[in-house]
């Protein structure tokens, strides 16, 4: 791919940099912009340049200086929820770097609402266009007052029992009228006076996701987004208080909702979680042709086939589908409804106890370009399959299959047969499946993720050899398994290019097969180690020592770092300690 040393001795390659960014931009992983960093200065400027996000911990507060210099071109600053420094100080220091694409903020968990740090932030980044404040205090006055260009919030989750409308009316009037999406849910007051404020007055609106908001009605649903016609995404969650059910029991309610979705003429995007909707509100959907592209009936009721399938065969051009949970579903409507969905390329069929095979291969079979299929806890490995009924599919690229307890190492063996370039797989807590794995990554040559906790859990035993190059994959899970040092060595030998790797619970490894492990992967970046009873606290000062490309352990049982210990790992910049997922 690169010129010889003998050419490179006498001529230098030169591209443009806007070339060099795009490179650098398509990796596979963008980890690997730190070991293009360390190739030259130049490259170590592109590098810098490509990196957008930056998520501040208490860790890496110390940093911020010299990670604010280092990369100009952020977009995205996330202060992580369990940070426990000054974030009035923290913002203030943000505002004295010059960060020109900065856009979005994110500020979820946080206790305190930090007043005083954003009117200094927001003399530098008035233009910001994006800011989370969920699960969090806020004040929204003061956030219309600092960032009136702001195009997307999320207030949702508010604990606390407010007059919302006053709040929410006071912002739209001093600001935020530029807002494009919002997420909102909380304890409010006067939910459909709120709504209704929020859609009169963000003329620009175009998506609205609701989230256990009460006491929001039905009609104050449908009275809000009808003075907003664009919107192009609407999402209603009601768990929580459960009155979108008990609305649409009362026909006039019904009719309300749905007679002002319809008018919701672009509308591509439509969710609402556990709702109750009956057959005769899908068809009318299905018969104004909204361009839906994305569809989630997660948990509903009131419905069956009929409304969905006559839904479907409306809008043809559907590319994500949720059926998660859905009662009446079996593998004859999933067969005849896949022959809808010729454009799918996402659908999660999760929580269906009577899908099987039968549904898992007509999906692939009868939706060319699907390439995510999510299908925990249902009853594929039931209905067996002859190899002459499977098509290959090549674009499937994601198989979520965590707790299917039919699943079996045969049915797994066929899946990787018919999935060629299959990047992802999870096969956790699927307590049949054994050898399958292996079959996976024997024949899915793109495989760059596993998850395999609690692996064949229901078998007296099974050895995980893997005896044959694996080199595109990155993350592994092996948490809660049974393996032996001799496997783990095995592993490490064949996957070498390991970045992520959980160990947690794996009782027979010892500290011998751990250092075998971190010295045959040496792009290692993450390991967890968690639980391991055998293995050694000493450990953890030797990885961090020997294997420089480590950024986080969880290190074993017993472990506990002395200062001078932790002055080495953050020499090496690696967090050894608990971590969130």
């Amino acid at each position: 791919m690169f010129p010889s040393s003998r050419i490179c001795r006498h001529q230098e390659l030169h591209l443009p940099d806007e070339c060099w960014e795009l490179v650098f931009k398509h990796l596979s992983d963008p980890l690997d912009h730190e070991s293009l960093s360390l190739v030259s200065r130049h490259f170590l400027s592109l590098t810098n340049g490509t990196h957008t996000d930056l998520a501040v911990s208490d860790r890496v507060l110390p940093l911020i200086p010299v990670l604010l210099r280092r990369f100009p071109n952020l977009t995205t600053i996330k202060i992580t929820r369990y940070f426990t420094g000054d974030i009035n100080a923290l913002l203030s220091q943000i505002a004295s770097f010059n960060l020109p694409s900065l856009h979005s903020l994110d500020l979820s968990h946080q206790p305190t609402f930090p007043s005083h740090g954003l009117r200094q932030f927001s003399e530098k980044f008035s233009a910001l266009k994006s800011l989370n404040c969920s699960h969090a205090r806020h004040d929204l006055d003061l956030v219309a007052e600092c960032f009136p260009n702001l195009e997307e919030i999320d207030v949702s989750f508010r604990k606390y029992k407010i007059d919302i409308v006053s709040d929410w009316e006071k912002a739209l009037t001093s600001g935020l009228k530029k807002l494009r999406k919002v997420t909102i849910s909380g304890n409010f007051t006067h939910g459909d006076s709120y709504l209704l404020a929020l859609c009169h007055t963000c003329v620009f609106l175009e998506e609205l996701v609701v989230i256990q908001t009460g006491p929001v009605s039905m009609i104050g649903i449908a009275n809000a987004i009808r003075k907003r016609p664009e919107l192009r995404s609407l999402s209603v969650n009601c768990l929580t208080y459960g009155f979108f059910s008990e609305d649409l029991r009362k026909g006039n309610v019904t009719l309300e909702f749905i007679d002002a979705l319809v008018s919701l003429k672009g509308l591509n995007c439509l969710d609402l979680y556990y709702s109750s909707i009956s057959d005769e509100a899908l068809s009318t959907i299905a018969e104004e042709s909204l361009p839906l592209r994305k569809l989630s009936l997660r948990c509903c009721k009131g419905y069956g086939y009929g409304g969905i399938s006559y839904l479907l065969r409306k809008c043809n051009n559907l590319q994500y589908l949720d059926l998660q949970m859905t009662q009446f579903l079996n593998d004859q409507c999933v067969v005849e409804l896949s022959l809808l969905l010729g454009n799918l390329k996402f659908v999660k069929l999760s929580d269906n106890a009577k899908l099987t095979d039968l549904s898992l291969f007509a999906i692939m079979r009868n939706c060319p370009l699907i390439t995510d299929i999510r299908m925990e806890s249902t009853g594929i490995g039931k209905q067996k399959l002859q190899e002459d009924c499977l098509v290959v599919n090549s674009h499937v690229k994601f198989l979520y299959l965590a707790s299917n307890t039919w699943l079996d190492d045969e049915t797994v063996t066929m899946l990787a047969a018919v999935c060629p370039n299959l990047e992802m797989i999870d096969l956790s807590k699927c307590g049949r499946v054994s050898k399958g794995a292996i079959d996976v990554l024997w024949s899915c040559r793109k495989i760059r993720r596993m998850d395999l906790a609690l692996l064949g859990h229901e078998l007296f035993q099974f050895r995980f050899r893997v005896c044959f190059d694996v080199p595109t994959l990155f993350v592994l899970n092996l948490s809660q398994l049974s393996i032996s040092n001799e496997e783990l060595y095995l592993i490490s030998k064949s996957c070498c290019k390991l970045k992520e790797l959980d160990l947690e619970s794996c009782h027979k490894i010892t500290t011998r097969g751990v250092k075998q492990m971190v010295k045959n992967c040496k792009q290692l970046r993450t390991i967890s180690l968690a639980a391991c009873e055998k293995v050694s606290a000493n450990v953890v000062a030797w990885m961090v020592s020997a294997r420089p490309s480590l950024r986080k352990i969880r290190p074993p049982p017993r472990f506990s770092a002395t200062e001078s210990q932790r002055d080495l790992f953050r020499r090496h910049g690696c967090f050894v300690g608990k971590w969130s997922n």
